[in-house]
């Protein structure tokens, strides 16, 4: 049944449809929703920031989890004479359950969820659909991992957003709460790193290191920058806004670079990207941001 369907998107994959599938995959992919994340913690809110940030990189720890449990080979590795693989680049990992189906329906449920207007629901259904459909287009997933994956996702987007956006609001269990996740999901990436660099299956742990340390950089993120800085994003006007973010980026582009520079085993240099992304974007920019006058503080703090 499933070697059907996908004999079926392969049987309609011209030159237009694949190049279609490629743009669709692309917001599955991790640096739209990585853009959102920043604009929001930047610009606009950081308690809805909180809520995005939560509701994927739990979903993503929850669906490359069960990818590195099953590892379920791809359909273009299955069955190459049959199949033909698009955008390979980006087909990392096992193929159950999908991480860029995941990936949409976490980010845009919960962009859905927060924005909670029908015209944003309607918009955020687009990508949550198209998506999986592009990665079956591409060859690089089976039916039941796009289906998966986009159950994981809407189902941590739609549970956890409300829950995030609630306890944002509750200063302590707020603080136990991300020091818990950042440095579980801290812990868990050094335990991957070490182990990958003592041999174990690159494929099955890789991106599932990736996310574990950008959790663990992003939640010590939240609680660093909650006890000792509590910015207010949504302050200053638009033009200041928008120079913010400009600086904000080329730093980041900077401090990547210099990261990745760094002299040291693969394994290590991406455990230090990802977790530093993590605490940059979330902690340390703000700090900076704050202390340049980029950003002002919550007023409640000055109080």
């Amino acid at each position: 049944m499933q070697l059907s369907i996908m004999l079926f998107f392969q049987s309609i994959r011209t030159p237009f449809v694949e190049k279609a599938a490629e743009v669709a995959s692309m917001f599955g992919e991790i640096a739209i929703p990585l853009l959102v994340e920043i604009i929001l913690l930047w610009c606009f809110s950081r308690k809805k920031a909180f809520a995005l940030a939560s509701s994927l990189l739990s979903a993503l720890l929850a669906s490359q989890t069960l990818k590195a449990i099953f590892r379920v080979p791809r359909p273009f590795q299955v069955h190459p004479d049959l199949i033909e693989g698009g955008r390979l680049s980006t087909a990392t990992g096992y193929s159950f359950p999908s991480g860029h189906s995941t990936t949409s329906g976490a980010c845009y449920s919960s962009i859905a969820m927060i924005a909670w207007k029908r015209w944003a629901t309607a918009l955020c259904l687009v990508p949550i659909i198209l998506v999986p459909i592009s990665r079956l287009v591409l060859g690089v997933h089976w039916p039941a991992d796009v289906a998966a994956g986009t159950a994981i996702g809407v189902l941590f987007g739609c549970a956890l957003t409300p829950l995030m956006l609630r306890l944002y609001d509750r200063r302590r269990p707020f603080l136990i709460f991300t020091f818990a996740f950042g440095m579980a999901s801290t812990v868990l990436a050094i335990v991957l790193a070490f182990l990958i660099a003592d041999g174990a299956d690159p494929v099955a742990f890789d991106d599932l290191m990736g996310s574990a340390a950008i959790s663990g950089g992003a939640m010590l993120g939240f609680y660093l920058e909650r006890k000792t800085v509590d910015s207010a994003p949504e302050s200053g006007s638009a033009l200041r806004k928008i120079f913010r973010f400009i600086i904000g980026l080329v730093l980041t582009a900077a401090f990547a670079f210099i990261v990745y520079s760094i002299p040291a085993p693969e394994e290590f240099t991406s455990f230090a990207l990802y977790f530093g992304t993590g605490l940059w974007c979330v902690y340390i920019y703000p700090l900076i941001a704050v202390r340049t006058g980029l950003m002002a503080r919550n007023q409640s703090r000055l109080g």
